[in-house]
Parts: C-alpha cells; sequence; structure tokens
C-alpha cells in the first residue's frame, strides 16, 4: 500500500480565482492557493497512483473556518481511498515554533503503507495512462536511493534533500523522531535544518534523487500561478493535451509552472 500524504491550507485567498506565489508576501515561500486544490487537486494526486492501494491523508493547516460543503466534498474525495484515509484538520498556530516543520512530522506519521508518498497542496502531476510509475519508483528506491523527488534536469543525485513538495520512500526510511528532535540542531554547519533537510541528512549523502524530466512519460511540478478550473480542465483531457499546454507556459524558477488562461477550443 502506498500513504499519500498531502499537507494543505486555507491561507487568505484560496477562495480567489486566480493565485501567485508570492501573494500575501513571503515570495516563494507562499505558494499558490485555491479551493480546486482542496478538490480537484486531492483528485489528482490519488489518479496519479491509480491501480495501486492507497491510503490519502489529507492534513490541513486551518486558518479560517472551512465552507460546510468544500469539507464535505474534500473528505469525500479522500475517505473513497479507504485504509483508514482522512482529512485532518489543524488549527493553525502562529505560537508554536517551526509550525510548519510540525505540520510535515504529524501528518507523515499517519503513514501505514509500505511506501509514502508526500506531496504540497500546490503540487501536480500527470502521468500517461500506460506508465506504470510506481514500478519505476519501487525499482529505483530497490536499487539503494532513500527518497525519490519531483522530476528536475540536471540535478540527479547532487541534492542532499528530499523536497517536501514531492518525494516517495519506503516508510521504513523515515525516522519521524529524529527529525523532530534535531529541528533546532545545525547539523549542516550553521544552518538551522527544516524538515526536508533533515530527511536527506538522515538518508545519507547520494541516496535522494531528482531524475531529469520525462514529459513523454509523466510530469510533477508545482504552480507558479493558477486560475480557477484549470485543474479540472487538465484532468479531463488526454495526457498530451495536458502536456502541451504546460508547455506552452511559462516556467517560475527552476520548474514552477506559470499557467495561463485556458481558451476553449
Amino acid at each position: 500500500m502506498i500513504s499519500l500524504i498531502i499537507n494543505c491550507d486555507n491561507r487568505q485567498g484560496y477562495l480567489s480565482d486566480k493565485s501567485t506565489v508570492g501573494d500575501f508576501g513571503a515570495g516563494s515561500l507562499q505558494g499558490v492557493r485555491s479551493s480546486d486544490l482542496l478538490t480537484y487537486g486531492i483528485q489528482n494526486k490519488i489518479d496519479f497512483f491509480k491501480g495501486y492501494d492507497i491510503q490519502c491523508i489529507l492534513y490541513m493547516d486551518v486558518h479560517e473556518k472551512l465552507p460546510d460543503l468544500l469539507l464535505a466534498e474534500m473528505t469525500r474525495i479522500v475517505e473513497s481511498c479507504g485504509n483508514h484515509s482522512r482529512v485532518v484538520l489543524a488549527p493553525h498556530s502562529k505560537s508554536q515554533y517551526r509550525w510548519n516543520d510540525h505540520l510535515y512530522i504529524n501528518a507523515l506519521r499517519y503513514a501505514e503503507g509500505e511506501y509514502t508518498c508526500h506531496m504540497d497542496m500546490d503540487c501536480a502531476a500527470f502521468k500517461k495512462e500506460d506508465f506504470d510509475i510506481v514500478k519505476w519508483y519501487s525499482e529505483l528506491l530497490d536499487s539503494g536511493y532513500k527518497y525519490i523527488c519531483q522530476s528536475w534536469d540536471r540535478i540527479g543525485d547532487d541534492m542532499y534533500w528530499a523536497s517536501t513538495r514531492f518525494f516517495i520512500c519506503k516508510t521504513e526510511s523515515l525516522n519521524l523522531d529524529w527529525v523532530a528532535n534535531n529541528l533546532t540542531t545545525p547539523v549542516m554547519g550553521k544552518h538551522t535544518p527544516c524538515v526536508e533537510h533533515l530527511l536527506g541528512v538522515y538518508a545519507g549523502e547520494g541516496q535522494v534523487i531528482y531524475p531529469p524530466r520525462d514529459d513523454e512519460n509523466y510530469i510533477i511540478f508545482c504552480w507558479a500561478s493558477y486560475f480557477s478550473g484549470l485543474m479540472k480542465h487538465l484532468m479531463e483531457q488526454p495526457y498530451e493535451k495536458t502536456i502541451k499546454y504546460l508547455s506552452d507556459c511559462g516556467i517560475y524558477g527552476t520548474h514552477d509552472i506559470i499557467s495561463k488562461p485556458i481558451i476553449n477550443e
């Protein structure tokens, strides 16, 4: 079984028609937000592992009360996976030190499967219908890698941290107690680490891989800008058309997608 752990939130702006990184401050650390990503975005992540036994945990940093209909739809999508799948609401705390890191740790503790996949809310994943992504991941993990992250050209296994945007690992590789106990320990010289750094440090040098992009078979990315209705549109069309749309979009930073409005054909 694959435990799909999704961290999400409903920060200010999640009911807007458009969202861009940096809205409301904090640059790229404040990713896009949309109610779409709490419904179609969750279904998209589940569909990425279609054909496999999935436990889905949607762990929400709750900033304001969720609309009842939205919460009901989120819950329906998540619980349809069975296997102790659930929506977990964590009321936002401004006072707890390293709150975001504790959200990741607490969410990952729910994993019950042989494999754990973590995705942030603003991450999206699409694959060709006949491409067995899980078989490919399991072969990489069996070959010695501890964490596989999102596709990123020219990185390979030179990156030491396991990006919480997307990673998949064998659940046995997660030592969450060690991670929690070292959040304030400068294990990388003078730098105080976050969860993804500590996962990489614990895994060891060369044990985290960012495979090169393979758009012919699959794509994983985060949105740098998002328009309401976009996820539904992309999920309803063939993979080849989705890749064509994404390849025509702009790139923010190294690999985030700057979306453009959909023009009805």
